[in-house]
């Protein structure tokens, strides 16, 4: 519930502040006194686009703020533990508009989120916003009320999935063509480097294999010479004299001639064995021409991997595993292809079927809401009018992020007559009172602590009028009385029904045009009507005809 608004700087107000309360507040006043500003105030707390211009003239920024109790539960994550909630909006006349909910700076959208669930705006030309087929769509759905709202959202659910898998497969099939010649490439490539059987410790040496090879004639002859060096009649011969020499020393006890005798021994033996691995060496060489050409075959075909694939035989096989990887990715991809082919078939068909439930929630509720508004349209004196939500599949046959229906209202305006869409089936006096008889029956489900109207009773007057503030009276008094209506209004005959009214006044002061705004006292009510009848507000006929008003208003809100 509102308790107080608070406007400074907006349009003509300067600084004013309403004090409302439950029930039906009326805001009355001259055309171009600033009322419908109060609209616009509230408009902007609920996180509508603000605009400089908005700024009065000369001013540094505009305000609109507003206290708040009981807080709605949207506003939990806000109150630390306080019992109201103020929110506010200000907008400088250079600059970004500020936001702050109990005087923590917020971002604007978090306004709609904490009070768009508590306070709803009617404006004014109503019934053109009313023309669209998405807003007739989205009123029916809110009209249809929670469970239909369930199925709803679980069908967005359902959609946005199937949209999801219906791209990832849209992608992967435009890849298709891509993706088999990368496979093929990937194939072949693979297919060579695995016929290889590369080793890295192997194919690394085979420049060195080759080059003994090549020269094994000339390496056995150089083994040959060198064994027969320390063989028979070499080096090991004079080494086998003097360790036999030495050895006859034996007896003679000092150390540096026992050095020399192991150190004798030990070149034996060393040469002794170097003769043996010169032979086993030689012994080793292969000169079979065939390995020869064997080895040089296969250094051309590593050599053919190098330029294709790596710098050695080792990026060689790093290359061949990283494109084992991809390979398998690529083909994982088909695999996931099919896959998705399913899903999307699954999710089609559940889709397909909430589809089919959202759709027949929408035609109960429009057969409710047509009796709802048509009962509000005789009221409003339009009682042969005819109102119906026509429920239709979407002419392309798809589903939508909103279902599979096109919904329109339409309207049979006078007995014979063919329905028609809405926007063109009747006067403009006679869409506003359709726009209304919507709203109030959508406002009769809402849950909203607070509904603002804003001269939604356009083109009406009379006995009409009468029925509209009957309405919006009942409306205030509906959920046990814990509702507030606000109406900004230029009718006497509405403003009847008010159990708060506020007069927004336009007057000069220092040089310039000042909106000042008053609270009219139960005493005062009479002669105000009889201002707002065109009337002067002292003379009795006039005072007398706003009584009557009055007491009208009374009755009605009685019976």
């Amino acid at each position: 519930m509102i308790d107080e608004l608070h406007i400074r700087g907006l349009g003509v107000i300067e600084d004013v502040t309403l004090r409302l309360a439950p029930g039906l507040t009326v805001i009355t006043g001259e055309t171009g006194a600033g009322k419908t500003m109060v609209v616009t105030a509230l408009g902007l707390l609920l996180g509508d686009r603000a605009d400089s211009s908005l700024v009065r003239a000369g001013g540094e920024r505009a305000l609109a703020e507003a206290r708040i109790s009981p807080p709605p539960a949207s506003a939990a994550a806000w109150l630390d533990g306080e019992d109201e909630l103020v929110v506010s909006r200000e907008i400088p006349a250079d600059g970004r508009s500020r936001a702050r909910i109990n005087g923590r700076l917020a971002p604007v959208s978090a306004l709609q989120e904490v009070l768009g669930s508590a306070v709803e705006v009617h404006a004014q030309h109503e019934h053109v916003r009313l023309a669209r087929p998405d807003v007739q769509r989205g009123l029916l759905d809110r009209f249809a009320g929670d469970p239909h709202a369930r199925t709803l959202a679980a069908y967005r659910d359902a959609y946005g999935r199937l949209r999801e898998a219906r791209d990832a497969l849209t992608g992967l099939e435009a890849d298709a063509r891509e993706r088999a010649r990368s496979i093929d490439r990937l194939t072949f490539e693979l297919e060579e480097i695995e016929r290889a059987e590369l080793d890295a410790d192997r194919d690394g040496s085979l420049d060195a294999q080759l080059d003994v090879l090549e020269h094994a004639e000339e390496l056995q002859l150089a083994v040959a010479e060198a064994r027969t060096a320390l063989g028979e009649d070499g080096a090991a011969e004079p080494l086998g004299v003097a360790v036999a020499a030495l050895r006859r020393t034996a007896g003679v006890d000092d150390p540096e001639l026992e050095e020399l005798r192991q150190r004798a021994v030990g070149l034996t033996a060393e040469v002794t064995e170097l003769a043996a691995d010169l032979r086993a060496y030689g012994e080793g060489i292969d000169v079979d021409p065939s390995s020869l050409d064997g080895l040089r075959a296969r250094q051309q075909l590593i050599g053919n991997l190098r330029r294709k694939y790596g710098d050695d035989v080792a990026a060689v096989i790093a290359y061949g595993e990283r494109a084992a990887a991809e390979l398998f990715a690529l083909q994982d991809a088909d695999a996931d292809a099919a896959e998705l082919e399913q899903r999307v078939d699954a999710l089609t068909a559940e889709a397909t079927a909430l589809a089919a439930d959202v759709s027949r929630g929408r035609a109960v509720a429009a057969e409710r809401l047509a009796e709802a508004v048509d009962g509000h349209l005789a009221d409003l004196g339009m009682p042969h009018a005819r109102f119906a939500a026509e429920v239709a599949t979407h002419p392309d046959g798809e589903l939508h992020p909103d279902g599979a229906d096109r919904v329109t209202f339409t309207l049979t305006a006078n007995p014979g007559e063919p329905a028609r869409p809405l926007a063109t089936a009747a006067s403009g006096g006679e869409r506003s009172r359709v726009a209304l008889a919507v709203e109030v029956a959508l406002a009769d489900v809402n849950d909203a602590a607070v509904l603002v109207f804003d001269e939604v009773d356009a083109g009406i007057g009379g006995a009409t009028a009468l029925a509209v503030g009957e309405k919006l009276a009942r409306l205030a008094s509906a959920a046990g009385g814990g509702r507030q209506v606000v109406c900004v209004t230029h009718l006497a005959q509405l403003a009847a029904f008010a159990d708060v009214h506020h007069v927004v006044e336009k007057g000069l002061r220092g040089g310039r045009t000042v909106t000042t705004t008053r609270a009219v006292d139960e005493d005062q009510r009479p002669a105000e009507l009889s201002r707002m009848l065109g009337g002067d507000a002292t003379r009795e006929a006039g005072i007398d005809h706003a009584r009557e008003l009055l007491a009208e208003a009374s009755r009605r809100r009685a019976g």
